[in-house]
């Protein structure tokens, strides 16, 4: 009896065990419910302290060293290779033009020779892309500095590819319809568009570090505003630090709008040689429709190398900073840098085109 009496005694200590800690874990969820009810961004903030103070597993640093090691020797290796890189996508975009002329004049007496012209064509976006580009650079260096979401970056390197060869159709179109334009006064135009690009460029880097500037400012001051101790109950009712995300917020429109406009106004070399060639034998729609299957190619090869980069950015950030500040602080300082690269290299191609030199970009 008294085993039996022993056994049902432990039996309820351990019911009333688990129902007392039930109760308090959907108290707790009712304190974190309550307190997303009143707090103003929607967010609790006491829970996401909780939660934060749960970190990872800490990276060695050597671990961190050789992941550092290893992207700055594909750097180096990278830029060895980067002139024998320039000369062979140059050659391989003029035998491309050379085989378009051709299979235009071949179209001429049988249509058939369209379906080549609209693979090459294809193909030509591929390897155009491929090459050195300002608009791979205005790519990759803001989505390796800014945080940004895949769909979104997806959206703007096809959005952009697809507004080069909207450029291109519009400008040749207007300047042969309209003004009886010769192939030199079409290239002339096609080189003031180019310009504009660059501005819109440099534009965008003094954007970048404006928003990174003030993101700065604004962490100082909240930095200031909580300068009282805080610990795991502190029950201020504020994050005590915010995260890499909510600090940037640099995913705006008005950015993917600059960067849009920076490598889509200007019109693709590729599509306005096609395009002067076709109206030259009387088939410019087929050169219209050769000028869109080389942004279907450049929107497959840009989204690659956005993919590419956020995928490498996210390697990085994952072994080189360990917690919530350094990842708050490192994507401010990165995001900075980032801006500044757009700057400098803004102002280079300026300076470079201003002088007659040709940036096979």
């Amino acid at each position: 009896m008294k085993s039996a009496y022993n056994s049902t005694s432990e039996a309820d200590h351990t019911s009333l065990a688990s129902s007392s800690c039930c109760h308090q874990h959907e108290h707790h969820h009712e304190t974190c419910q309550h307190h997303s009810e009143v707090t103003d961004d929607g967010h609790n903030a006491a829970c996401e302290h909780h939660h934060a103070d749960v970190s990872p597993t800490p990276i060695s640093w050597l671990t961190r060293t050789v992941v550092l090691l290893l992207f700055l020797g594909s750097g180096y290796y990278l830029w060895l290779q980067w002139p024998a890189m320039l000369m062979t996508s140059i050659k391989w975009q003029r035998d491309i033009n050379g085989q378009l002329s051709d299979l235009l004049y071949d179209a001429q007496q049988n249509i058939t020779a369209a379906y080549s012209l609209a693979g090459l064509s294809f193909l030509y976006g591929i390897f155009h892309s491929l090459g050195p580009g300002h608009g791979k650079m205005i790519v990759t260096t803001y989505l390796a500095t800014n945080p940004a979401k895949i769909k979104a970056s997806l959206i703007m390197t096809v959005v952009s590819a697809f507004v080069q060869a909207v450029v291109a159709i519009t400008l040749v179109s207007i300047l042969l319809v309209f003004f009886k334009s010769s192939m030199r006064q079409v290239n002339d135009a096609a080189d003031q568009f180019i310009s504009y690009s660059f501005m819109a460029m440099l534009l965008l880097g003094v954007i970048v570090i404006y928003r990174s500037l003030k993101q700065a400012w604004q962490l100082r001051s909240a930095q200031r505003h909580h300068h009282h101790d805080h610990g795991a109950d502190c029950g201020c009712g504020h994050k005590h630090f915010a995260n890499a995300d909510e600090i940037n917020n640099a995913t705006s429109l008005r950015e993917y709008m600059v960067i849009v406009f920076s490598i889509g106004i200007r019109p693709c070399t590729g599509a306005i040689l096609v395009l002067l060639f076709a109206n030259m034998v009387g088939l410019y729609w087929l050169g219209v429709i050769s000028a869109i299957l080389m942004a279907v190619g450049t929107a497959l090869t840009t989204s690659g190398i956005a993919l590419l980069t956020l995928s490498g950015k996210k390697i990085v950030s994952r072994y080189l900073a360990t917690n919530q500040r350094q990842r708050t602080m490192t994507s401010i300082i990165v995001k900075l840098i980032g801006g500044i690269l757009l700057v400098l290299l803004g102002l280079l191609l300026l300076n470079g085109h201003s002088y007659g030199m040709s940036p096979v970009l």
